[in-house]
């Protein structure tokens, strides 16, 4: 009796763990596959072939193409996608919650519309990479916006979908998009200024003195490196880090905080919620008149 009560229950445990192992595999495959079906539609688009060399043009023109027609949609959308995840946060009406979540999933298509109406950047590798992880990125907001149900706590939805798989890939597809724009940048400025090296450096740790070296688009290449490591999605841009810790450091403020390296400046800033839209803006005068730029709006706006 004991024996067969045993056997039994094993087999129910043996089942149980085959059950949970194939929702695991299933749940990851779809995080793939919502990729994977992306990446082949823009191949098929742009006429991409597998290993095809790049010439890397990274002229202005695409440049200020790229951001009209690809990252400003993008960067659109983060911004709405942050407010109303934040609005949903603070909601206890479950009628306006489902509305939320179902106008997230409708802005994370409208916008991969319209980036994809728009011309393809296949002599500039690093645009091109942008590009594909643009489109990755709102094809997994739209979905992870669809799988969260809308309940009388806002909160607990809005914590559901900011910890879903598919929520994490798409931040980190977008903000991979970032880091190759701003690479792009860079490589546009070496080409423009034998001083502007054509890749950021990647140290872990950078002093104050190291940074204060560094040209402009170097600067911003490395916060988007940084924020691409750490998992920053929010509404400012690597130039808002990148002029308030500019300002903290002419101002006294760093030394009278005893900070001494960016990365620390970083975690600052961000666990205070200290960086603001526009504070590139703010201080573009001050601290970046003499600075090479490329032509393109929210370096002037």
């Amino acid at each position: 009796m004991n024996s067969r009560t045993s056997r039994t229950q094993m087999l129910y445990t043996l089942g149980f763990l085959f059950f949970l192992i194939s929702s695991f595999a299933s749940f990851f495959t779809g995080v793939k596959v919502g990729a994977d079906k992306t990446e082949a539609k823009y191949a098929q688009l742009a006429g991409h072939k597998s290993g095809e060399e790049f010439s890397g043009s990274y002229q202005q023109q695409d440049l200020v193409t790229f951001y009209h027609n690809v990252f400003l949609p993008y960067r659109e959308f983060k911004r709405s996608w942050n407010e109303q995840v934040d609005s949903l946060a603070r909601s206890s009406d479950a009628r306006q919650n489902a509305a939320t979540l179902k106008n997230l999933g409708i802005l994370a298509d409208k916008q991969y519309d319209k980036v994809t109406q728009d011309s393809l950047f296949t002599n500039s590798p690093l645009l091109y990479d942008s590009q594909l992880n643009i489109l990755k990125s709102l094809t997994l907001f739209s979905q992870a916006s669809g799988k969260v149900t809308a309940g009388s706590s806002g909160a607990e939805a809005a914590k559901l979908l900011r910890s879903d798989n598919f929520t994490a890939s798409a931040v980190k597809f977008g903000l991979l998009a970032q880091k190759n724009f701003y690479d792009s940048m860079l490589k546009w400025g070496s080409k423009t200024n034998a001083s502007i090296p054509g890749q950021a450096g990647g140290q872990k740790t950078i002093s104050f003195i190291q940074w204060k070296k560094m040209p402009l688009l170097l600067k911003n290449a490395t916060i988007a490196d940084i924020m691409l490591n750490r998992g920053i999605y929010a509404g400012y841009d690597p130039q808002d880090i990148t002029a308030k810790i500019d300002d903290m450091i002419y101002s006294g403020t760093a030394s009278s905080l005893r900070l001494s390296d960016i990365q620390s400046s970083v975690s600052l800033l961000i666990s205070t919620g200290a960086v603001q839209q526009q504070d590139f803006i703010k201080w573009r005068e001050q601290y970046y008149s003499k600075e090479i730029m490329p032509q393109l709006p929210f370096f002037y706006e």
